[in-house]
């Protein structure tokens, strides 16, 4: 079965999963793409949020029906967890974003 997730659940993220983390929205490991696996733009952001180091310049563009608040606490939340191996929650971090945000490099006239 292929992964998806929608916005309804990307908002259903409750406040005690963000508090301690959870797994349910994540992909399995099977069906996170090679290129999630091999690292693209979506998982130097995501790595980027994970270890505190500042953003990559990109536009992110969020699905319809979807807060940012949302996308942040679903990310926050499954980022927190430590049952996943550490390439399978960053992989699968990433793809799940990439289910409901679109990015986009920033050209140099917007970032100065």
């Amino acid at each position: 079965m292929a992964y998806s997730v929608t916005p309804e659940q990307v908002a259903s993220i409750t406040d005690v999963e963000v508090a301690f983390s959870t797994e349910r929205l994540l992909p399995a490991w099977d069906d996170i793409p090679d290129e999630f696996k091999i690292g693209n733009e979506y998982t130097r952001l995501v790595e980027a949020i994970f270890y505190g180091r500042p953003l990559p310049q990109c536009n992110i563009e969020i699905a319809d029906g979807l807060e940012p608040a949302h996308v942040q606490r679903c990310t926050q939340a499954h980022l927190k967890s430590h049952g996943p191996k550490h390439e399978h929650k960053m992989a699968g971090v990433a793809y799940m974003l990439s289910c409901f945000t679109k990015l986009s490099p920033v050209k140099e006239s917007e970032g100065e």
